[in-house]
């Protein structure tokens, strides 16, 4: 009687640039029993083959051609959500580079295979990783889909049958109780996993506790000592970069990203990082060095991204480089063909060409920038719009964007630094506090106009003027809440109404993937089934 080999039906997908190692390493597969193998030499085969069809397993070489590695492919891919927690990714690398692949810390591969590896060795890791995929397959499941607030009895399950997956079940659990903003939780449950044994992960979760309650010198301290004894946890890094940033100190926050790309060069997420913290603190030169290495390191491959040239563009223009400026962006629309010419690139080529002296040529670029419905613009590309108006003397329009911004992203410190720091820029130092302060007014208006109206019993005008301001602010939570709750007590109150359940549905999911913690859901849900159970409606209706 044949064996069944239990890699009958897995796929398996091989990554490497040297023909001969990807067909000896199907050939350990084929040996093993797999029989549905794939095969790339890049990063864009390897990308469509993955967008094409399921793959259980990959199989990636540290080394790629064409300008990416396997880290900042694994970093693509999980950032983007392109793979589930499912797929397997086990990085490939010689024995000479491993030191320098292993700091990949905020992209952990599943497992790593150092080269020369026999099938046997091969066959040994694919057995662990998928078992241990089995062991967590519910709890992966929803870790993809960010429900977070389930995640935690699941683990609680298995950490009570304390069997060999108890570690990672709670490092998940921890995870999870920082992502519902549950900090004294948090915090109480790494100082007692931190009881069994000193572990680097628990130290990392309690700073985020920390942080996330707000005790910013007790996180900073607890970094601080992790780093001292893991000093190649780049993770770390990561987070007290973001802390000394949250907290005003952007130099100390550009040291610390600045040592840990010394330790690992390779990630494009920390240059990103960099480049935001540069700009944040005016310092273009060095948005200009970290995205112009981002931009070669991505430079025909399909991990490039417009928004990185759009970020070298502005510092270039910033850095008085207008010539250099131009030529990205065309580089860009060549690269980018079927975006067209956007809203982002119109608007920093706005910029440049007015600096090159080209006034034609800017307004043109200007007028491109504000075609269409600016109202659906991301937050990035309305700054950028913004800033290209004001540099053309547009005022109200500029302001108008910055006001959307402004009011999609209540309370958030950093942002409203950047854009006084615009206003000032261009001659407008007066008007940036003006339009915080008007922004934050007339969401607190909003909001007091319709809590007037809901308690007069007009919960039909209240839920309508709440509905309006939450499709010009979806960012805006604290507005899609309300606007949620009021469209569900108009239809309880007023009857059934299937487009205003279908809105409010909406908006309930909109805050569910933003802040499953937010305080307004709880009550939400308790309206919303109160109206299920009125009109008999399916849960899914």
């Amino acid at each position: 009687m044949a064996i069944i080999s239990p890699y009958r039906n897995k796929r398996v997908l091989i990554i490497d640039d040297v023909p001969a190692m990807r067909s000896s390493i199907r050939s350990q597969l084929t040996g093993l029993g797999v029989e549905q193998t794939s095969v790339a030499g890049t990063v864009r085969d390897a990308l469509e083959v993955i967008k094409s069809n399921r793959v259980d397993i990959i199989l990636c070489d540290y080394y790629l051609g064409g300008g990416s590695d396997g880290q900042q492919f694994l970093e693509f891919l999980r950032t983007r959500a392109i793979i589930s927690r499912a797929t397997l990714f086990v990085m490939i690398t010689a024995e000479k580079s491993y030191s320098s692949v292993i700091t990949a810390a905020e992209c952990l591969p599943d497992d790593y295979l150092l080269k020369p590896f026999t099938a046997d060795t091969l066959k040994s890791r694919i057995d662990r990783l998928l078992e241990k995929k089995t062991r967590l397959l519910e709890v992966d499941k929803l870790q993809d889909q960010g429900r977070w607030q389930e995640i935690i009895p699941v683990c609680d399950e298995i950490i009570a049958g304390r069997d060999k997956y108890l570690v990672d079940a709670m490092r998940i659990k921890g995870n999870a109780l920082i992502m519902t903003k549950r900090f004294d939780q948090a915090i109480a449950f790494y100082q007692q996993a931190l009881q069994m044994r000193s572990m680097p992960w628990a130290k990392l979760g309690l700073a985020k506790a920390y942080q996330g309650n707000g005790e910013h010198a007790q996180a900073k301290d607890a970094l601080t000592d992790l780093l001292v004894e893991t000093p190649r946890f780049l993770a770390a890094y990561d987070v007290l970069g973001r802390l000394h940033r949250d907290t005003g100190q952007v130099e100390e926050a550009l040291l610390v990203l600045d040592r840990a790309s010394e330790l690992s060069p390779n990630s494009l997420a920390r240059h990103r990082a960099i480049a935001g913290f540069a700009e944040e603190a005016g310092d273009f030169g060095r948005v200009e060095k970290a995205m112009s290495l981002v931009v070669q390191k991505t430079r025909k491959s399909p991990l490039c991204d417009l928004n990185d040239y759009a970020r070298l563009g502005n510092a270039l223009t910033e850095l008085g480089d207008a010539g250099k400026a131009i030529a990205l962006v065309k580089e860009a629309r060549t690269t980018f063909k079927e975006a067209g010419d956007t809203p982002l690139l119109a608007a920093v080529e706005a910029v440049a060409q007015h600096q090159a002296g080209n006034p034609e040529l800017a307004q043109q670029a200007l007028e491109r920038a504000l075609q269409g419905d600016t109202q659906t613009l991301s937050e990035a590309v309305k700054l950028a719009v913004a800033k290209a108006c004001l540099v053309h003397g547009k005022q109200e329009e500029a302001e108008q964007m910055l006001k959307d911004v402004l009011q999609n992203n209540p309370g958030q410190a950093v942002l409203q630094v950047n854009i006084t720091q615009m206003m000032q820029a261009h001659g407008k130092p007066e008007r940036a506090q003006d339009l915080i302060s008007s922004s934050n007014a007339e969401i607190i208006r909003i909001n007091d106009d319709a809590v007037r109206k809901g308690q007069s019993g007009d919960f039909r005008t209240a839920a309508a003027m709440l509905r309006e301001a939450a499709e010009r602010l979806p960012g805006n939570l604290q507005i899609v809440a309300n606007a949620a709750y009021a469209l569900f007590l108009d239809v309880y109150v007023n009857g059934f109404d299937e487009e205003k359940v279908q809105a409010a549905r909406r908006y309930q999911q909109l805050l569910f993937g933003k802040d499953a913690a937010h305080p307004r859901l709880s009550a939400i849900t308790d309206i919303a089934a109160k109206v299920q159970r009125k009109f008999c409606l399916p849960a899914n209706s």
